[in-house]
């Protein structure tokens, strides 16, 4: 079976860069709709594909634009998560670089950020600000790195400024806190790509492993309004924690209530 999901993880690969990627260009330039289609059909595929059901519980709220921040266990976050909606991500510089799904994070919009260049914060952040403004719908991974998922890492605040500067001018968008987490369908299994981990052994060890289940489970919104960086961050992290508490590593995943500090999604 793994060999299976090899060749049609490159026979996909392939189709993308062949087929869908003039035309998510071609979308992107003229402003079409199918440029969401294309997307979040794309990641199902490749979830598919590598071995991934996504256990999607609860929706974003209804108001937008909104700011979906997240843990992070692993790059497949990313394809989860935009199997479901049309995300556009914030994500390190390399990602730019990766074969063909890098081509396709520059056409989807994704804003790039050099890991650890601090003169680069006040760019990023203004050009994910204009994201919310166009009605963009956003995702950050403030931990800053993937992880075996055991624990959600301390949350970075410098990415949460343009919620904090947006509020104050009476923009604010919705703040949707997401929990993430996988399962073998029993106990919690680490698929992440950290530490000295080279992506084609990674690759491999899931499509061996195949029946990995990605639990998303969306939160009530947070109040932004009246909150700087750092405050948002430490409830956003707060409200992550408790719902991971609350869902372990099984399938007793249920609706979020995960944080005190509720925003009318209606």
């Amino acid at each position: 079976m793994p060999y299976v999901r090899a060749l049609a993880f490159v026979l996909t690969m392939t189709a993308a860069f062949v087929l869908l990627v003039p035309l998510q260009a071609l979308a992107r330039r003229r402003g079409w709709q199918i440029q969401h289609t294309i997307q979040t059909r794309f990641c199902r595929v490749v979830c598919a594909v590598i071995g991934i059901k996504v256990a999607a519980r609860g929706a974003l709220p209804s108001t937008a634009p909104r700011l979906v921040v997240a843990n992070h266990v692993s790059w497949t976050d990313i394809i989860a998560l935009a199997s479901l909606y049309p995300f556009i991500f914030l994500a390190k510089s390399e990602v730019a670089r990766w074969p063909v799904l890098g081509l396709l994070a520059r056409l989807q919009g994704t804003v790039f950020v050099e890991r650890g260049a601090r003169q680069d914060v006040s760019r990023v952040n203004g050009a994910l600000a204009d994201v919310l403004r166009a009605g963009g719908d956003l995702v950050i991974f403030p931990e800053g790195t993937s992880s075996d998922g055991a624990a959600v890492l301390p949350f970075r605040s410098a990415h949460f400024a343009p919620l904090e500067a947006m509020a104050a001018r009476g923009e604010a968008p919705t703040l949707a806190p997401v929990a993430i987490s996988y399962s073998d369908g029993v106990e919690r299994i680490d698929v992440g790509w950290y530490g000295d981990m080279t992506f084609l052994p990674h690759l491999w060890s899931l499509m061996k492993r195949g029946r990995t289940q990605c639990h998303i489970v969306f939160c009530d919104a947070i109040q932004t309004t009246g909150k700087d960086r750092k405050t948002l961050a430490a409830e956003t992290r707060a409200s992550v924690q408790k719902l991971r508490a609350s869902v372990g590593g099984a399938e007793r995943v249920g609706r979020a209530t995960c944080n005190d500090n509720k925003q009318s999604s209606s």
